[in-house]
């Protein structure tokens, strides 16, 4: 749905290679760790889901155009995450943030089982970058972040050994 399972598939086949010490370790002082990138996935889509949530309760009907969410991928352009959406050191194992990403999945996929299609293409509200996406760029959004944090953890993973 969206390419997000398939996005998320590849995420999770990375931490398995990583172990809690490596996935702990912070490449250098100004880097998240890749539990920390983890973190921040985790709180993203918590977020969007509550969002989303927000928007259909609250929402007006609105069309908006399609953007290239595949550019989220391009991690030359720089974006600061707002303090909401920074790690606070939640998880201390792979496994407990796999977890909290299972949560956060399983609550995507009950939101938008439940809504139907025109809902999802008439409701919207804006991302800093992209400006107005609609419910269903949303949840494709999520997953083209997860692949850009990806590259962010692989990177880690690289330098820390």
């Amino acid at each position: 749905m969206y390419g997000i399972e398939e996005k998320r598939n590849e995420l999770l086949a990375f931490v398995e290679e990583v172990s809690d010490e490596e996935a702990r370790t912070k490449p250098d002082e100004n880097s998240w760790s890749i539990l920390e990138v983890l973190e921040h996935l985790y709180l993203m889509e918590q977020m969007i889901v509550h969002q989303m949530n927000q928007a259909i309760k609250q929402g007006d009907d609105q069309q908006v155009s399609e953007k290239p969410l595949h550019k989220t991928t391009n991690r030359d352009y720089k974006v600061e995450a707002p303090e909401t959406l920074k790690p606070k050191g939640e998880f201390n194992t792979v496994e407990e943030a796999k977890k909290g990403l299972e949560h956060t999945r399983e609550a995507t996929y009950f939101l938008v089982h439940n809504k139907d299609k025109e809902t999802l293409q008439n409701r919207a509200f804006p991302h800093p970058s992209f400006g107005d996406l609609n419910l269903e760029q949303w949840v494709e959004f999520i997953g083209w972040h997860e692949l850009r944090h990806l590259d962010q953890m692989k990177e880690a993973k690289a330098h820390i050994q």
